[in-house]
């Protein structure tokens, strides 16, 4: 047998009643769903045969099923005991991690930290996990990755729609993530203004750009051969821009670097910094940090 078990406060002469894909359940149909049983601290219960279902739970009148006040949310399922709370989900987050680096988690609710705190996530066959109870109702859930190497990069910052999600892992609502497997198509986050990584080479680079908001790209250069600014007008309405950095005379480098990013963000608000080498592209974000402040 499953247990199944969850908390509301009724108004009298109203019941909860759990309805699902079964026929233990009613398949659905609520004039043949269970009512559950009231146990102390408004806890309904119920013990329906054991097998995996698919699952809500609604309220009416405790006599019969009248008026019918579904919970939100997508379907839940399970296959063991479980202790339900009213218009939440258990969220499993999840990337692709084949080197098993250090991944964390932060985002907007208080189970992800407030973006106050990182939340290291659990390695395991090449896959990074972690586990939360979310809100349905909150319709601003932000949350982003943070990885550990040598160095420490983010990812954007992603907005999840909860009612809109139908992946599952075991009993949890299932967020997949593969971007962070290849380096070549990550993007990390330096601030609120600037994003960078590697230089777009393909429409559909460009389309994950375009994706994620990115249509300004400033490509950094160190080439004699190329003039100091080149644009190019990409396809996806994407501006791609070359800076060749040979032209910045040395002694004041660092300062032309910095007003010319400020200018950027000025201008466009939130752009995309990319180099086909990230070390020497870090180094130039590292400069213009240390000038910002």
């Amino acid at each position: 047998m499953i247990h199944l078990k969850i908390q509301f406060k009724t108004e009298f002469g109203q019941a909860v009643y759990i309805s699902g894909n079964s026929k233990y359940l009613g398949q659905w149909n609520p004039k043949q769903a269970i009512r559950m049983n009231w146990t102390e601290n408004d806890i309904w219960e119920v013990e329906v045969a054991y097998h995996e279902i698919e699952y809500k739970y609604f309220i009416s009148q405790y006599e019969s099923v009248q008026t019918v006040f579904w919970e939100s949310g997508p379907n839940r399922v399970t296959t063991k005991h479980i202790f339900d709370v009213w218009n939440h989900r258990k969220v499993c987050f999840q990337c692709l991690n084949p080197s098993n680096c250090l991944i964390y988690i932060s985002g907007s609710p208080e189970t992800l930290g407030k973006f106050k705190k990182r939340i290291r996530m659990k390695n395991k066959d090449g896959i990074s996990q972690y586990t939360c109870l979310l809100d349905i109702n909150d319709a601003q859930i932000q949350y982003q990755y943070h990885f550990l190497t040598k160095s420490e990069y983010s990812s954007p910052v992603y907005k999840l729609d909860l009612e809109s999600e139908q992946s599952y892992y075991k009993d949890a609502l299932l967020i997949y993530s593969d971007n962070l497997a290849n380096l070549k198509q990550m993007i990390f986050q330096l601030n609120k203004n600037i994003c960078y990584g590697y230089v777009p080479q393909s429409k559909d680079d460009y389309r994950t750009l375009k994706k994620f908001n990115l249509k300004t790209i400033v490509e950094f250069c160190n080439t004699q051969e190329k003039s100091l600014l080149e644009h190019q007008l990409q396809k996806d309405d994407c501006l791609h821009m070359i800076v060749n950095l040979y032209h910045f005379k040395q002694e004041n480098f660092t300062q032309r670097l910095l007003q010319l990013i400020q200018i950027f963000i000025q201008k466009y608000g939130l752009i995309y910094i990319c180099n086909n080498s990230l070390s020497h592209l870090r180094k130039y974000l590292q400069v213009y940090e240390k000038l910002s402040k």
